[in-house]
């Protein structure tokens, strides 16, 4: 599970007297998100059957810089097989539904899709493809090294998606991303339990997830590896 933790500093530009870019969504949110996963692993009482690293980088800002050497440079031993990331779950409201960006490109997709909906939370499709936020944060940098990932956040049903937006216009890269924003806490602490079930799901699956044999990624970034049918209406 990754993150970032930076985010753009201080700015001559902003307005008032306040220059200090705190960054409390983005991604003090998915930060938070990320340790509450792992508190939660601490307490199970029982261990995955495969390793989790929590990992934390920073300079995503700056052109996914943490991620691109933590992606190159895994730990001693250590094969990375999937990647969830966490960059500014909008936590504003009580969502219904998460976006996993990319989720279609592997059998992470149905993965996720499953460990969403035993919580009553459905897995929606991505809601802006023309943006093309699945090679825009931290998880991309490790599908360049042909690991399969998605990117979660919350989805557009129940006022997502004004929530959302106006958080882009009046909120996104500004001194007032802070904690004083109206956080909705208990949509918070669902968040990171999807992400704990998502965690734990993928830990405990039988086989590490592969690409399927479509996905324009698997194909470019994982050429020899092995890949998966994807499922009829899949």
């Amino acid at each position: 599970m990754v993150v970032h933790l930076d985010h753009v500093g201080t700015g001559g530009h902003a307005k008032g007297d306040d220059k200090v870019f705190n960054g409390a969504m983005d991604n003090a949110a998915g930060v938070a998100t990320m340790l509450e996963a792992a508190r939660a692993f601490t307490q199970a009482g029982e261990k995955p059957k495969r390793t989790i690293l929590f990992a934390a980088v920073t300079s995503e800002e700056d052109g996914l810089l943490g991620s691109q050497y933590l992606a190159k440079h895994p730990l001693p031993g250590v094969k990375v097989t999937s990647v969830v990331n966490l960059d500014m779950p909008v936590l504003l409201y009580d969502f219904t539904d998460v976006v996993a960006f990319g989720a279609e490109h592997s059998t992470m997709g149905p993965i996720v899709a499953k460990a969403t909906s035993d919580m009553g939370i459905k897995l929606s499709p991505d809601p802006m493809p023309e943006e093309n936020l699945f090679t825009r944060s931290d998880h991309y940098r490790f599908v360049t090294e042909g690991v399969p990932s998605v990117f979660l956040v919350t989805g557009f049903a129940n006022g997502g998606e004004k929530a959302f937006k106006d958080f882009l216009a009046t909120n996104y890269h500004k001194p007032s991303d802070e904690v004083s924003l109206p956080f909705n806490w208990g949509a918070g602490a669902k968040f990171a339990k999807v992400n704990y079930n998502i965690a734990r799901a993928l830990a405990d699956a039988p086989t590490a997830p592969v690409w399927y044999d479509d996905s324009e990624f698997g194909k470019l970034y994982a050429a020899d590896a092995a890949k998966a049918e994807r499922p009829a209406g899949g």
